[in-house]
């Protein structure tokens, strides 16, 4: 099955006697692996880290998903590297099967425009709120007045993920979330810490 053009999100839990380890680790990410995420069509790829869970973001602009995926996993520098990471990771409950990080669910999509400026700062947010709260996300339409790049929702159980690409200080951003979440106000967002990026 191919996708093409498309978001992912997804969660893995980081073994904390790994943390210290994992941030030099991928400050110094091997230059093979960062060409074969290249070549493998996936393009702006980010890894935050929040109290041992790692969210990661990227986009697939190929046209054979799987196809893509297996190369890098046939590729001997990735290899090398996992056997790396992956003793230092510890993947979900809520994996299917055959996943090691667990997709999550895109609920909502905001992108200005394809092309990015180099001074575009990334942030990524995560709340817990009542099961319930998940069907009254508020889509606002007014989000285009906002100066943002880009803005996604993940959805996982009871817990929310956003990746933000914008211009706006963090206090500008929660005050953007609130329009899209108007539930549960006295639960805040949680600002995650960037890892990662291509």
């Amino acid at each position: 099955m191919s996708k093409e053009s498309c978001i992912f999100g997804s969660l893995i839990r980081l073994k904390p006697e790994y943390e210290e380890r994992y941030l030099i680790l991928h400050n110094n990410t091997f230059p093979g692996v960062l060409k074969r995420i290249k070549q493998s069509n996936i393009r702006n790829y980010s890894i935050f880290l929040r109290k041992g869970i790692l969210f990661s973001y990227f986009e697939y602009i190929g046209r054979d998903y799987k196809t893509d995926l297996d190369k890098m996993a046939q590729d001997n520098t990735t290899q090398k590297w996992w056997k790396l990471t992956d003793k230092m990771q510890e993947p979900l409950e809520c994996r299917k099967k055959g996943e090691w990080w667990a997709e999550i669910e895109e609920v909502f999509h905001f992108q200005k425009s394809a092309s990015r400026v180099k001074s575009t700062k990334r942030f990524a947010f995560c709340k817990e709120i009542d099961s319930a709260g998940a069907d009254k996300l508020d889509k606002t339409e007014g989000i285009s007045a906002f100066d943002i790049q880009n803005l996604t929702i993940f959805s996982e159980e009871r817990n929310f993920y956003v990746y933000i690409e914008c211009w706006l200080d963090i206090e500008k951003i929660k005050a953007v979330l609130k329009k899209f979440f108007p539930l549960e106000p006295s639960i805040r967002w949680h600002s995650m810490k960037e890892v990662f990026h291509t």
